[in-house]
């Protein structure tokens, strides 16, 4: 089994390469992705851009709206309805970002502005060229000098620090649910979650704080279910929810925000392995999650 993540500080070096084209943010910006190609778009959030993301069949646009799509196969029924629905509107100033598929042949025949990264991997593999081709775009179309370099100088200044705490991580996790929180990141607690559900096979959970503080915690106090919290991120409120949880705490090791999820989401794909390992389970291998892209596409007629 080859360890794509270790892999990822070559990635983000190859993705600081990628050509993106000239992008203006007109009053709104939308971002259309969904799984592995839509946390990209919800990290975007942690960093403060002003967006709405779709990830479903539908998404709404007008002519003071421009558009991110994001489907590293370029084959994901849902984004190519939502895209679309936009290009029926007849409003539309987008940028796609993909591998390969009919989203690549879409944006060729209406000659949308285009970023071909490189194919053949997992989604959740090739994070560091979905996420740089977006801050590349978010710097250019919003003003902002985000530092590419960051992501990966978080992944090498983490890497050999994150790859013995997953081990150490993986252990207190198997044979419990982890239920990952952050008031701050918590695209990355979405991504920690989505990492264990298909590279080991193994449930998991996540929600936002402060939000849960009002309900969900309420669901540790019996201890009737075998329930891991691990709380992420750097809010104080992050330190008060794991101090009544009693949760693991995981501190980022930077306070640098590419830093922070270049290295973070190094962690999350660096544990997810060590459970699949220990289960004796292929990260690469899919069960479920082909069958209901086929029948989806198939009830949809795409």
């Amino acid at each position: 089994m080859h360890n794509y993540y270790l892999d990822w500080d070559k990635f983000f070096e190859e993705a600081s390469n990628i050509q993106v084209p000239d992008f203006k943010v007109k009053d709104k910006l939308i971002y259309i992705g969904i799984g592995g190609s839509g946390i990209p778009g919800r990290l975007l959030l942690d960093l403060g851009i002003d967006l709405k993301i779709y990830r479903g069949f539908h998404a709404k646009s007008d002519k003071n709206t421009s558009v991110l799509v994001v489907s590293y196969s370029g084959t994901t029924t849902e984004t190519i309805l939502a895209l679309n629905e936009v290009l029926n509107s007849g409003y539309y100033d987008l940028v796609v970002i993909t591998s390969n598929g009919n989203l690549e042949k879409i944006a060729e025949e209406k000659k949308l502005k285009l970023v071909k990264i490189p194919k053949g991997l997992q989604t959740r593999y090739a994070f560091p060229f979905i996420f740089t081709s977006l801050i590349k775009l978010i710097n250019s179309g919003l003003g902002l000098n985000y530092n590419v370099n960051d992501l990966k100088d978080g992944v090498i200044e983490s890497k050999s620090q994150y790859l013995n705490y997953s081990k150490e991580l993986a252990s207190s996790i198997i044979g419990k649910i982890p239920v990952f929180y952050s008031a701050d990141f918590v695209g990355i607690a979405e991504r920690f979650k989505q990492e264990f559900n298909e590279n080991a096979k193994y449930p998991a959970f996540y929600d936002e704080l402060p939000e849960a503080n009002h309900n969900e915690i309420e669901s540790y106090a019996k201890n009737r279910a075998q329930l891991l919290p691990i709380v992420l991120g750097l809010s104080e409120v992050n330190d008060l929810t794991a101090g009544v949880l009693n949760a693991v705490r995981i501190k980022p090791l930077f306070g640098n925000p590419l830093k922070i999820i270049s290295s973070m989401l190094l962690l999350a794909g660096l544990t997810s392995l060590e459970v699949a390992q220990r289960l004796s389970e292929d990260p690469e291998k899919l069960y479920l999650i082909p069958t209901i892209r086929s029948k989806t596409s198939s009830l949809l007629k795409l």
